[in-house]
């Protein structure tokens, strides 16, 4: 008989067909909708939400009970647990839990996308997942063109009387001072990685174009937010990004590095970390050096409160109290540490910084896995490298900037994390038979040997 070829993806039925929980689509559309009400508790009666979570209880409870498992099954759900645990321990340490409460209601929301996105990578969805980061991308940079508070001198080739020609003025009730402009290049050029990688990529024309445009517009809109960690976290990313996608890159990128030194040599530019982090708004003339302050700041901190950090959002009223600050004013608003990882640490000790960690890393080998397997589908492997892209920009950047600070910027950058898990699971092949049942009856006339008869000791392949 010819051999027959099996689905690598099984199509789930209609959600409306058997029990509706067992269905991703369902539990990302529960979860999205619970997902505000933690965001902005704030705003919200203070019962908002613990209903919320019970609702997610019932929610993943249900979704198990209809799986016949605990729902999850991630590689990163030891990592995950551990950080859920750490949330009601630095409650407990904070000092202010008035800013500390709504934050931790904010990383239940971040979790809560993630789980749900993570339950996607089965889903008939997630082949339009290029389309929708695509959208997504020009969404944002359009809400951030409005909201930013453009500006500075930090790109020397970029005139101060060109951000007079932009529109702006857009101010959301939650953030009526405007958008950061390092937090707004931190999050365009998580976008960015992946409209790269579709440009490249042999998809399909409208695709394509779709990628191209928004690669433009990113790009131009990165350049204005002159946030040097996420210009630098992309500049590192695209050749790594490229290389993997197609070896001769190496060459491209070798030859355009020799270029770039020798005229930065012959025109006299210094390529210091002190010239390349110069003057900021908030961190003063050297922003190199009010950096390092703050991080043997975060440091102290950790090795003081190395179990229970000092709560999250708590690290700037604990800097002024305790570690006092020289290079940078004491009116300053620097809010966060500038480090993702001293962040981590301050906030949530050794234990939350040891789960953030272990997540980067199985996100990071969940990727490099992935792109191996799919060499053979372009828009995939190309979603995969631009997915990769971004989370270098993330851990690049995030050794500057605390782009996760902002509650609302965190909930983007754990949908990436969640999309990452789902697109970088392999499909998986039609169940087995289950264990001890009887092998399926032949069908007529399927005996290799057909028309002969067999003996006692004639072996019978099955086709």
């Amino acid at each position: 008989m010819p051999a027959v070829e099996l689905p690598t993806r099984l199509s789930p039925a209609p959600f409306w067909r058997g029990n509706p929980l067992r269905h991703a689509e369902l539990l990302l559309a529960l979860v999205g909708l619970l997902t505000p009400l933690w965001l902005f508790s704030t705003y919200l009666p203070r019962p908002a939400p613990w209903i919320a979570l019970g609702g997610l209880f019932l929610l993943f409870l249900g979704r198990s009970l209809a799986l016949r498992r605990w729902h999850g099954h991630t590689p990163a759900d030891a990592a995950l647990l551990l950080l859920a645990l750490t949330l009601p321990v630095g409650l407990w340490a904070s000092a202010d839990r008035g800013v500390s409460l709504p934050r931790v209601w904010a990383f239940v929301a971040n979790l809560a996308l993630f789980w749900a996105l993570t339950a996607q990578a089965h889903s008939r969805w997630l082949r339009h997942a290029p389309w929708g980061l695509l959208l997504a991308g020009l969404g944002l940079a359009a809400a951030l063109l409005l909201g930013t508070n453009f500006g500075g001198n930090k790109l020397p080739f970029i005139q101060a009387d060109f951000y007079s020609l932009l529109p702006g003025g857009w101010r959301p009730f939650w953030n009526p001072a405007g958008f950061n402009p390092n937090l707004s290049g931190g999050l365009l050029a998580l976008f960015w990685a992946p409209a790269v990688m579709l440009t490249l990529a042999p998809t399909r024309w409208p695709l394509r174009l779709l990628a191209a445009f928004t690669t433009l517009l990113l790009t131009a809109l990165l350049l204005l937010a002159q946030s040097r960690g996420a210009l630098l976290g992309a500049a590192i990313a695209l050749p790594v990004m490229t290389v993997l996608y197609r070896r001769r890159w190496l060459w491209v990128w070798l030859l355009l590095l020799a270029v770039g030194l020798t005229w930065a040599w012959r025109a006299g530019i210094s390529l210091s970390p002190d010239t390349l982090l110069g003057q900021s708004a908030v961190l003063g003339a050297s922003s190199l050096q009010g950096r390092i302050e703050l991080w043997s700041r975060a440091l102290y901190i950790l090795q003081d409160f190395a179990f229970t950090g000092v709560g999250l959002g708590m690290v700037q009223p604990v800097v002024n109290l305790l570690y006092p600050l020289f290079t940078i004013g004491p009116d300053a608003q620097f809010l966060h540490a500038h480090n993702i990882y001293l962040q981590t640490g301050a906030e949530m000790g050794f234990p939350g910084l040891i789960a953030h960690l272990a997540l980067y890393l199985t996100l990071l080998a969940l990727l490099l896995a992935a792109i191996r397997r799919t060499a053979d589908d372009p828009q995939r492997q190309a979603l995969l490298l631009g997915l990769l892209g971004a989370l270098l920009i993330f851990l690049l950047h995030g050794c500057f900037e605390v782009i996760t600070y902002a509650t609302r910027a965190a909930i983007v950058v754990w949908a990436f994390f969640g999309l990452i898990v789902a697109a970088a699971t392999p499909l998986s092949p039609p169940s087995p038979l289950p264990p001890f049942s009887s092998p399926p009856p032949l069908p007529p006339f399927s005996s290799p040997h057909r028309g002969e008869e067999k003996g006692p000791g004639d072996e019978v392949r099955t086709p």
